[in-house]
């Protein structure tokens, strides 16, 4: 019997929720190996839909950020806007531009990647 193809917005819906692979592969009637290869192929075509997940071995230096991440459809530019309760997503503009022509391409976690953003108390 072939087994039954993967709904990709379903799947995609269980990544982002964070769920760990075996189980997204278990809910789907997959394998955890096709599960991977289809996120990795998935990835290399929309990136900003399949963020890298990031484990931690312990509490992290410094607080998590939610962000939500915007490309402007005038200059091209990617940028983010922090998860925050005072912040009104319905009326950002582009930071570079001033253009209200803005995409939402995500939402997700900040990591920083190197000490540049650790500061000293």
């Amino acid at each position: 019997m072939k087994p039954e193809k993967v709904d990709k917005k379903e799947l995609h819906k269980l990544f982002l929720s964070g769920k760990p692979i075996k189980e997204i592969a278990l809910q789907l009637g997959s394998t955890s190996g096709s599960i991977r290869t289809m996120i990795y192929h998935e990835r290399l075509r929309n990136p900003l839909d399949w963020p890298q997940r990031v484990s931690y071995s312990g509490k992290p230096d410094m607080d998590l950020l939610m962000m939500h991440g915007y490309e402007c459809g005038e200059c091209a530019v990617m940028f983010t806007v922090e998860d925050d309760m005072d912040v009104d997503h319905s009326i950002t503009i582009c930071p570079i531009c001033q253009s209200e022509d803005v995409k939402d391409r995500g939402y997700g976690k900040f990591v920083a990647t190197s000490d540049v953003m650790k500061r000293d108390a």
